[in-house]
């Protein structure tokens, strides 16, 4: 079944397309590879129901991964393609414990629009709190996530800083790189 699925070059494409950009919406898709949005919804429903690629729903919008891809970095790179959660998560990573007026000011956004993005990192176990006296801090639950999937896949990311991060973390703990456009997905069961 997998064979006859990737038999068509559009397929292949889309699938290459998510494997190196896991997370990618299916507007996302449809950009890279120029195509109408009836053959690039209906192309990403078949690579869906073959089980070559997952698709994660969320009120707004459904994002694609590769099958490969662990229900833990789906939910972290869900994220990590919103703008604003990323830059709140990058920022919590390189100084853990700011408030949100910190960050707020750090990264000049809303005080509103930072609480909105937090609320919505907690809710999913990407960042946690704590409550000292006088005010709320967060940081990162898990830093060797966020570290990992953003240097395996530093090039989806178009954000100058996320460059940076990646290529200084790199050089010190180097890491495999995300999957090249020529992978094609192993015969198998889905992991996560």
């Amino acid at each position: 079944m997998t064979d006859e699925v990737l038999e068509l070059e559009s397929r292949r494409r889309m699938y290459a397309v998510v494997a190196r950009n896991p997370g990618s919406s299916a507007r996302d898709v449809q950009r890279v590879l120029g195509l109408g949005w009836g053959e690039t919804s209906y192309h990403l429903d078949r690579l869906v129901e073959a089980q070559l690629l997952r698709r994660e729903r969320t009120p707004n919008r459904d994002f694609y991964f590769a099958r490969d891809v662990t229900w833990e970095d789906r939910r972290s790179l869900v994220f990590f393609r919103r703008r604003t959660s990323r830059e709140i998560l990058l920022a919590l990573y390189a100084r853990p414990d700011l408030t949100a007026y910190e960050v707020a000011d750090r990264l000049g956004l809303g005080k509103s629009t930072v609480s909105f993005h937090l609320a919505r990192l907690l809710s999913a176990g990407l960042v946690e709190s704590q409550r000292p006296e006088a005010s709320r801090r967060f940081r990162v639950a898990n830093p060797e996530q966020v570290r990992r999937l953003l240097q395996m896949y530093r090039d989806s990311f178009r954000e100058e800083v996320v460059g940076r991060f990646a290529e200084v973390w790199g050089s010190i703990f180097p890491l495999e790189r995300a999957p090249s456009a020529d992978a094609t997905p192993a015969a198998g069961r889905p992991r996560g």
